[in-house]
């Protein structure tokens, strides 16, 4: 059997472990770093949309919020418009009965100074008494009916003196 040994050669034990392709060290650095960033562009993709849709979902609210708040405004706006409207009415309305009573009054110290200055005449004077008296039950009592007695006085006086007068 010639030169050759029991022994197992060198040959084989010289071959590196497994069979396939082999990469080089900058290859496999390459691959991972393509990887890593491939993952990385996927994340911060996801994240940009997630940023951007909660950016949308806040512009919407708040501008549901304005648009709100602009009806809300409006609808104030247009019931102070009511109540400055019919406070206007009102006060043209107390203005004007302000107006009335100053020229009732005007005449009444026209009529007054006019009857105290000159001479009264002896009929006018007769039923005054009884006419102030029904004025101030009038004032006084909310019930009419009791100045009923006051009222019928008043009418016999003024009856007699137009009686006397013709």
């Amino acid at each position: 059997m010639g030169n050759r040994s029991s022994s197992p050669s060198n040959t084989s034990q010289e071959e590196e472990p497994g069979s396939g392709v082999y990469l080089t060290k900058d290859l496999q650095v390459q691959i991972n770093n393509d990887f890593e960033s491939h993952i990385l562009n996927t994340e911060w993709n996801k994240y940009r949309s997630l940023f951007l849709q909660r950016h949308q979902e806040r512009a919407t609210s708040e501008s549901l919020r304005q648009a709100e708040m602009q009806q809300k405004i409006e609808e104030l706006g247009r019931q102070a418009k009511l109540v400055n409207d019919k406070l206007d009415e009102t006060i043209d309305a107390i203005k004007s009965k302000m107006v009335d009573l100053q020229v009732e009054v005007d005449y009444d110290v026209k009529r007054l100074s006019d009857k105290f200055e000159g001479d009264v005449p002896p009929s006018e004077g007769k039923c005054l008494d009884t006419r102030a008296e029904l004025a101030r039950c009038y004032n006084t009592l909310s019930d009419s009916k009791e100045c009923q007695v006051f009222a019928q006085k008043l009418e016999k006086c003024v009856t007699e003196l137009l009686a006397a007068s013709q």
